[in-house]
């Protein structure tokens, strides 16, 4: 029988909390949990509403819901997945609470949450469920599911009663660090038009490249991505706010409103224009070098748009069994993001250093042969950073290294399988001779 209800109540219950994560077509994170009592029981499912969703969210809710729903007499067995919970409701409770729970992305919910049971009274344990009750908590899992199909989301009251919270750092033990971020926490983020406009153009991208839709915080976290060389990640990072002082920028700035166009193009200047759509001898030279690199590893190359390379570090690649290609994706992000950032920073040199004169672009075999040399250097270093001895538990794994070159090297037929270990290895397009020389 259900707890909640008013005939032979017990004095104590088990339930079993699940809990489920999704992304819905506008980027937002969806939360749902379960409460499961037993197979004949009225058991619940909960779906969080928005503002309160995270990846995590669902278990803090049902909690929440549990706690706040059945009578204050009942003790009650919380049996749940995650140790994280747990962890933040137990051991590190104290901790979280002098911190004011800045570090932590369900604060509210668990906030809430240490004050009913400071009012509830009778016992309340946190366990993870152990391997015979893996078919109760199979039976959870799929009932949180179910509470994406609620119609309208749970009615779960957050607000906390005076006297149970205790707000702000406890200076004893703070930091530096503790009080900036809480102080941080505080402070609303302002919303700029710029970036919220790149980051919903690499958000659309994503979903052709990996079929999902990821939230802000992940398409962020996405080009700082271990792939991607740091300087890389700093050219990402600005153009998703639209920091470069390009075009439209030198429009209002007297004597100097010609900068806002590009030199060779007569059109206005932007990112989009610069790395994929400039005549100007650079990027379509680099793109097609990238295409040729990447065909060698039995993949088709996407039609490329602007929001594809700030999606690089997001994208999903299947073999013809199904089964997520970890090489693949891996070079992809390193032929993105590289070619990418080179676009840049020929296109640098040729307007600043150069002058933008036409006498001074870079020709066919300077761009191949640098692009070429940009790759060939990333492979060396892959090779490199394998050194064990070196370092130690941050070397990568050999397997990672020749899975993501593998197809894709000169000769490739005939290395020898621990290639990564010797000298003289380049990627399968041969450099180009200057003219005159034989």
């Amino acid at each position: 029988m259900n707890p909640t209800d008013d005939e032979d109540e017990p004095s104590e219950v088990t339930v079993f909390v699940g809990c489920a994560h999704r992304i819905n077509s506008d980027g937002e994170h969806c939360s749902a949990g379960s409460l499961w009592y037993g197979p004949n029981d009225n058991n619940l499912k909960i779906r969080v509403p928005i503002e309160l969703s995270t990846r995590n969210a669902g278990e803090p809710a049902a909690i929440l819901f549990a706690i706040q729903n059945l009578p204050r007499q009942i003790s009650i067995n919380f049996r749940l997945k995650s140790k994280r919970t747990i962890k933040a409701l137990t051991t590190a409770l104290s901790h979280y609470k002098d911190r004011d729970w800045a570090e932590n992305e369900d604060s509210h919910l668990l906030r809430v949450i240490a004050a009913a049971l400071r009012g509830r009274g009778t016992k309340c344990t946190f366990k993870e469920a152990d391997t015979s009750e893996s078919d109760q908590m199979r039976e959870a899992l799929e009932l949180a599911k179910l509470g994406f199909n609620e119609s309208t989301p749970t009615n779960l009251q957050v607000e906390i009663p005076l006297g149970y919270d205790m707000k702000g750092v406890k200076l004893k033990g703070g930091t530096q660090r503790t009080f900036y971020n809480t102080i941080r926490a505080r402070k609303p983020i302002p919303q700029r038009l710029k970036t919220t406009i790149m980051l919903d153009i690499t958000r659309h991208a994503a979903w052709d490249l990996s079929g999902t839709t990821p939230t802000d915080s992940q398409i962020w976290f996405s080009i700082r991505h271990a792939d991607i060389t740091r300087t890389t990640r700093d050219f990402l990072w600005r153009c998703l706010h639209q920091a470069y002082k390009i075009g439209e920028h030198w429009k209002d700035i007297p004597n100097y409103e010609h900068f806002a166009k590009c030199h060779h193009c007569q059109v206005d200047e932007t990112m989009e224009h610069i790395l994929l759509e400039c005549d100007a001898p650079g990027q379509e030279v680099l793109w097609n070098l990238a295409q040729e690199l990447w065909e060698m590893k039995g993949y088709a190359w996407p039609e490329l748009s602007y929001g594809h390379v700030f999606a690089c570090g997001l994208v999903d690649i299947r073999d013809e069994k199904g089964k997520r290609d970890e090489g693949a994706i891996r070079l992809f992000r390193i032929l993105i993001s590289e070619t990418a950032h080179l676009i840049w920073k020929f296109r640098c040199t040729r307007v600043i250093e150069r002058g933008n004169d036409p006498n001074r672009y870079f020709s066919e075999v300077e761009l191949h042969n640098k692009w070429l040399h940009c790759i060939n250097s990333r492979l060396r270093m892959d090779a490199l950073l394998t050194d064990v001895k070196k370092y130690g538990s941050r070397a990568l794994k050999i397997d990672k290294v020749q899975n993501t070159w593998s197809g894709v090297l000169m000769d490739n037929q005939n290395l020898p399988d621990t290639w990564v270990r010797q000298s003289g290895f380049l990627v399968g397009i041969p450099p180009l001779r200057p003219p005159g020389r034989n």
